[in-house]
């Protein structure tokens, strides 16, 4: 996924600080995603969910709290090339040639791995 924005939130009832990201998707054609990164400690699901016959995206992911202390200034670096995220997730996704996802119901599944690649030059 290239990463298009990032917003830094913080919500004082709950003392819970995340930064959503609005990312467009490169495997799947149309689509986007709409991810919250938190603190790990903050207890929430590393899970997306797809919703049914729109290759739309929305999640929450939980990331080391060392990593995302620094995230938020590596997101702020200007670059010609946006930063991208590869998710790892634990169902397999049916998409034709053309990049176009198929699915028969809304699917919610785990993310087993994350990888962020953030451009420094």
């Amino acid at each position: 996924m290239l990463i298009k924005t990032v917003d830094a939130h913080y919500d004082s009832e709950h003392h819970i600080q995340c930064i959503y990201l609005s990312c467009s998707l490169l495997n799947i054609a149309r689509g986007t995603c709409n991810l919250m990164v938190v603190k790990e400690k903050n207890n929430f699901q590393n899970k997306i969910t797809i919703q049914y016959e729109r290759a739309i995206i929305s999640g929450s992911l939980g990331v080391k709290d060392d990593y995302f202390n620094s995230l938020q200034s590596q997101l702020a670096l200007k670059n010609e090339r946006p930063p991208r995220l590869e998710l790892i997730i634990n169902k397999k996704l049916n998409i034709n040639k053309n990049g176009i996802l198929f699915l028969e119901s809304e699917l919610t599944t785990e993310i087993v791995d994350y990888k962020f690649y953030i451009p420094l030059l």
